[in-house]
């Protein structure tokens, strides 16, 4: 939830900045008056700073009353789903109004300490002249060398993460590089305007004719106002880009090892994967239709290995005939050797990351004080065995879990049909058996890929949900920009509308304007976060994720909403300019 929080409130700066430059620009007059009557350049620095502070104290008023009504309402949605919450027992601590008005006005005031420190560098004689604000015009050199710097470490960063084999230093080096790579983005953006934005609206002269150009060049204007309205889209499309790239890449990884590993007609599991009693067991065992059960149960182990370091661990066991319901792949050895009494079978990459040969033995500590020592007699070749919480892949017969750890339960029971019975009449007779017994389920390989589908979605719906927060306040940026914009280019626009520029074409020179920007942060936002999904896949992919997928559906889904929300930005600044009085337009200093 912080790092979601952390996404919109660097959202907000990028807002922050891009209104405090545009009005800075507008009130350039005032600005060198008050120069010239004798304000010095802390004085101004120090008036922009203190109206950023109370527009913090504003925004942070509204945000914690916005807030609290929230939290108010998700209690009363919460509670029609029948969860015990009254909103009487709401409560407000201290700490919520504080960190709200601390995180308001300090991000309010260093987001403006840059447009103050530019307006009090603006000359006297510049502004009376009602020259253009200093640093518009100014080259993007230094921009070019900053973004290209962050950027090139940041790429180092990520390739470092591709060539990684460790999880841990993959998952750091993936962490830094997204956080440098958007840093660079943000920092380049103004210099990627003209190019990306010249092809993004190539058509619009051939589509729109004049009105398209004018919407082009008015878009290339000012690259850095152009590049910071679409930062604060770009922040969060990068992200939902890189989500959906991990997504569909789990998603497919786990279908891949499904179709892979899973031979059993039937799987008999919990819904929520914890054990369950012997009389379900024995139950199924009795249904009618069923020719083979082959058991499955966990054990906490703890294992010292040779290299001297001892690992705590989850263990399965298995019954014999594993072979029948099961493909299992082994580098040395067998099932029947691993399941033997006495034996144990291990992941081979991680046998050989700890010193662990064929024939070796290894001290095994079961809960209870309980402990053994176990013969390796097969090691396995399975992708992942040391993730999720089951390190190194440990399997041995299901005798040795019943004599170290008595009284256990069944985690899930691998079901075949038998002779002459089919698969939906297995089902049939398996949810018969199981109807007393509502939270255990019996799943074939389509209900597996779908419950895995289901898990993956649910977490990616969540994503959506915040970071659509951070949406929504990018949108608002686009419409204030485009109504101080609105504001700025009043003459200009008066003058237009007097040389027969219609109503409706300035409507639609501003919309397409708007498109262009959105689609420009969409572009790079999606861009970015392709990289990041493919390097977050990388990382996936130690953990046995191997399977990339990227869901070019979404991509293009992205970038089409970010024209619609163009269209939907430019709505109120389209209709306000179109109702401008011409001549009073035109007379507008």
């Amino acid at each position: 939830m912080l790092g979601f929080a952390g996404i919109a409130v660097l959202v907000g700066v990028f807002l922050i900045v891009n209104t405090f430059s545009m009005l800075i620009a507008q009130r350039t007059r005032e600005l060198g008056l008050l120069r010239a009557l004798g304000a010095d350049r802390r004085q101004v620095r120090r008036s922009v700073l203190i109206e950023a502070v109370l527009l913090g104290l504003v925004g942070s008023t509204l945000g914690l009353a916005a807030g609290i009504g929230l939290a108010y309402g998700l209690i009363r949605l919460m509670s029609t789903f029948g969860m015990n919450l009254k909103t009487t027992e709401m409560v407000v601590g201290w700490a919520t109004p504080v960190t709200s008005y601390a995180v308001g006005v300090g991000v309010t005031f260093v987001a403006a300490y840059l447009p103050a420190r530019r307006a009090a560098g603006v000359s006297p004689m510049a502004a009376l002249a009602d020259a253009e604000i200093a640093g518009v015009g100014r080259p993007l050199r230094a921009r070019a060398v900053t973004g290209s710097a962050v950027g090139a470490l940041g790429a180092a960063a990520l390739a470092g993460c591709v060539l990684s084999g460790d999880t841990a230093s993959a998952a750091s080096l993936l962490g830094l590089g997204i956080i440098l790579t958007l840093i660079a983005t943000v920092i380049a953006g103004p210099l990627l305007v003209r190019p990306v934005i010249r092809v993004l609206g190539a058509a619009f002269p051939a589509l729109f004719g004049s009105v398209g150009r004018m919407s082009q060049r008015n878009a290339l204007r000012n690259p850095r106002r152009t590049g910071a309205t679409a930062a604060a889209l770009m922040v969060g499309l990068a992200l939902v880009g890189g989500m959906s790239v991990a997504s569909a890449s789990m998603s497919r990884s786990f279908d891949e090892q499904i179709d892979k590993t899973l031979g059993a007609d039937f799987v008999i599991q919990n819904a929520n994967f914890l054990p369950f009693s012997q009389e379900i067991t024995d139950r199924v065992r009795d249904t009618d239709g069923v020719g083979l059960v082959v058991r499955q149960r966990f054990a906490p182990v703890a294992v010292r290995l040779p290299d001297g370091e001892r690992i705590e661990t989850t263990a399965a066991g298995y019954d014999d005939r594993v072979d029948d319901v099961a493909r299992v792949t082994y580098t040395a050895g067998d099932t029947a050797a691993a399941l033997a009494d006495g034996n144990i079978a291990m992941d081979a990459g991680f046998a050989e990351d700890h010193g662990v040969r064929m024939g070796s033995t290894v001290p095994v500590e079961f809960p209870g004080g309980r402990s053994t020592e176990l013969t390796v007699a097969a090691l396995t070749d399975v992708e992942g065995g040391d993730g999720f919480g089951m390190q190194g892949g440990l399997v041995f017969g299901i005798a040795t879990v019943e004599e170290y750890v008595p009284g256990g339960q069944d985690s899930a029971l691998y079901v075949n049909a038998a002779e002459g019975t089919g698969v939906d009449e297995l089902r049939e007779g398996l949810e018969t058996t199981l109807e007393p017994y509502p939270q255990v389920q019996a799943r074939d390989q389509a209900d597996y890929k779908e419950l895995v589908h289901d898990q993956i979605a649910v977490l990616l719906y969540l994503v959506y949900a915040l970071l659509g927060l951070a949406i929504i306040i990018a949108v608002l940026g686009v419409v204030n920009t485009l109504a101080l914009s609105v504001v700025e280019r009043t003459r200009e626009i008066g003058l237009l509308r007097a040389i027969g520029l219609s109503r409706r074409q300035l409507r639609r020179m501003i919309r397409l304007e708007s498109v262009v920007i959105a689609v420009f942060g969409a572009v790079l936002g999606i861009g970015l976060g392709l990289v990041w999904g493919l390097c977050i896949q990388q990382v996936l992919a130690l953990q046995g994720m191997t399977a990339l997928a990227i869901p070019w559906g979404t991509v293009v889904t992205v970038v089409v909403g970010a024209a619609v929300v163009g269209i939907a930005a430019a709505l109120l600044p389209a209709l306000r300019a179109s109702r401008m009085n011409v001549l009073e337009a035109i007379a507008h200093e």
